[in-house]
């Protein structure tokens, strides 16, 4: 009895110390989050460029009718811009912190 309570703990003990039970994060799914950032970072400067070669009157209609909740919510070209440089930085420091290499 003492014998196999014995065997136990140091089993459990050897995978303590190595860290054999604990789940790593796979390269497959960094790699699917880099390629998700990629698109959402994409997806900001289309955004970015449409809000810019559209005049003021325009980005009203353009807002209501396509809504970009993620990047934007306001109608305002100003806040419009301001916003989707705030999102593409929060963006651009994910994709650096998970250590994507850029595909340019």
């Amino acid at each position: 009895m003492k014998k196999t309570v014995l065997r136990l703990s140091l089993v459990a003990l050897a995978l303590l110390f190595t860290a054999c039970g604990q789940s790593t994060p796979s390269v497959k799914d960094n790699s699917k989050k880099c390629a998700k950032i990629e698109r959402n970072l994409l997806k900001v400067e289309r955004f970015t460029q449409k809000v810019e070669s559209m005049s003021a009157f325009h980005l009203e209609e353009f807002a209501t009718a396509i809504k970009y909740p993620q990047i934007s919510t306001s109608n305002n070209k100003r806040e419009m811009l301001k916003d989707a440089a705030k999102r593409k930085t929060k963006l651009d420091t994910e994709f650096t912190a998970l250590a994507c290499a850029a595909t340019e």
